[in-house]
């Protein structure tokens, strides 16, 4: 059965998606290979720059096509991330694949990058229900509005627009000092997203020779640590709504008249109360009270009859 109750999902092996923005030289890439079993797919043909030791399963396709078929490989089964360097890069790989699959896309744009947004949507969603991770990266560009400086991404019909819809976080990439900071908050300047009690701004440690590159791979273990703490301290609560609605129901059901309408306040006020147990019972007892005219008298600080 797909239908599950709150208590009974399980986040033990989340799928992220990530996209990560930035200028060149950054380190984009190589933040991006800190994922878990990653698996790079290549199309700015710039993973020469990233150190050899950090380098893991490459693909460097040279056509939309090729891309699919190695979609099909052995080494995508096995890998736990699929990296896309860079969005951009990408759109601009589907573009002749657009023309040749689609007769108005072939002599139209607008329909082109149409058909290019549909498809970019229906592969990260492929990938996503495959049990991957995705990283996405895209260059950024300044663009102005008004006297502020904006950054985007940099990448050709709505993608770049789109893209973010799936993502579970991403952000921006940037120098400040000798510092790499990689920011997932929505500031006035940049596109950001936070989730799982991960937001704001986070230091990206420097790699030094032989160091392990595990920073993407430890974030998406803490955000899974902090779903199943949520879910946890949820769970307790929930035990605690239900007895509360549970006897709660039955007080508000032996109400019959003024009298036991009164009693049934202490009552309520003294069940240990959970998540919206209070409110939910509050809404059951006046629709009770109503239906048998009673009203509550301050002066009094009882139900009478209306």
């Amino acid at each position: 059965m797909a239908i599950k109750k709150n208590t009974e999902l399980k986040f033990n092996d989340k799928a992220f998606t990530l996209i990560i923005a930035g200028a060149p030289g950054t380190g984009k890439t190589t933040l991006a290979l800190s994922a878990p079993k990653p698996l790079l797919f290549d199309f700015d043909k710039g993973v020469s720059r990233v150190r050899a030791e950090h380098r893991g399963l490459t693909s460097e396709v040279d056509s939309y096509e090729d891309f699919l078929a190695d979609l099909e490989t052995e080494e995508y089964k096995e890998c736990e991330t699929v990296i896309l360097d860079t969005g951009g890069s990408l759109v601009q790989l589907m573009q002749p694949w657009a023309r040749r699959t689609d007769r108005k896309a072939a002599s139209d744009g607008r329909a082109m990058f149409g058909v290019i947004k549909s498809e970019f949507s229906r592969l990260t969603a492929q990938i996503r229900n495959d049990g991957k991770n995705v990283v996405i990266l895209f260059h950024t560009t300044e663009v102005m509005k008004g006297d502020q400086v904006m950054t985007r991404l940099s990448c050709e019909g709505s993608v770049k627009d789109i893209c973010w819809t799936p993502a579970d976080l991403g952000g921006t990439l940037f120098l400040r000092g000798k510092k790499r900071i990689m920011c997932f908050s929505p500031t006035e300047e940049s596109f950001g997203k936070g989730c799982y009690g991960i937001r704001g701004e986070i230091e990206v440690p420097d790699l030094p020779a032989g160091a392990q590159n595990r920073f993407l791979t430890d974030l998406f273990d803490k955000a899974r640590a902090n779903i199943a703490k949520e879910q946890a301290e949820f769970g307790s609560l929930k035990l605690v709504y239900d007895e509360a609605i549970a006897q709660g129901t039955g007080i508000i059901s032996g109400i019959k008249d003024a009298e036991t309408a009164t009693a049934a306040v202490t009552k309520l006020g003294n069940l240990k109360h959970a998540l919206t147990s209070k409110s939910e019972l509050s809404g059951k007892l006046q629709a009770r009270v109503k239906d048998l005219g009673l009203k509550w008298d301050k002066g009094l600080s009882a139900y009478v009859v209306a």
